[in-house]
């Protein structure tokens, strides 16, 4: 059975800490039920859980276990569409104990959400 709240089409480490992720958002995708009836709108959760999908995706690949801790800075700058593709960047950087994953998120050439996710590595 298909999940109809999976984005996420491709999940690519570029460096050590850059990813780049491809999405689509489906028409009959269930995040459009009820947000808004004649003017469908992804909800800005969908966009950050995508982002969150792309870089545990990412953290598996390598081997790596994190937690989530907070967002930061997180814009919504233009509404998606059913049936819109979407690009992702994400770059990891150190801040001491913390992982702080800065994001963008665009369709075509246009910023649609960009921010920080910080996360913390967990212990083996």
């Amino acid at each position: 059975m298909k999940d109809s709240r999976q984005l996420l089409r491709e999940v690519n480490s570029i460096t050590p800490n850059k990813i780049e992720a491809l999405a689509y958002v489906p028409i009959d995708s269930s995040w459009f039920l009820g947000h808004f009836p004649n003017e469908p709108i992804l909800p800005g959760i969908a966009l950050v859980d995508m982002v969150q999908q792309a870089i545990i995706q990412d953290a598996v690949a390598k081997g790596e276990e994190i937690t989530f801790l907070a967002l930061k800075r997180v814009r919504f700058t233009q509404p998606v569409r059913p049936g819109e593709s979407l690009k992702m960047t994400v770059t990891r950087g150190e801040a001491g104990e913390e992982t702080i994953f800065t994001f963008k998120v665009a369709h075509e050439q246009n910023i649609v959400c960009s921010g920080q996710i910080v996360a913390k590595k967990k212990k083996r």
